[in-house]
């Protein structure tokens, strides 16, 4: 996936993890609703790639916990 578009259909209808996620060392989802609206925003009005590759690498992260949790 590379767009915010096809971010969005990969969490839609998906039920989301309600407490702390964490991504890996260091890195802690508190309010995963949140998270998403920001990274896809990130990824909407983003113009470097430098900016948007970490956050393509963290929702991708986030569908694989979600997915192993299921």
């Amino acid at each position: 996936m590379n767009t915010a578009e096809e971010y969005e259909a990969a969490f839609h209808g998906i039920e989301l993890p309600k407490g702390p996620v964490s991504l890996g060392p260091g890195a802690s989802i508190p309010d995963v609703s949140l998270f998403l609206e920001k990274q896809l925003t990130i990824l909407k009005l983003g113009t470097s790639e430098r900016v948007k590759e970490p956050v393509r690498w963290r929702l991708n992260r986030l569908l694989e916990i979600i997915n192993e949790a299921n």
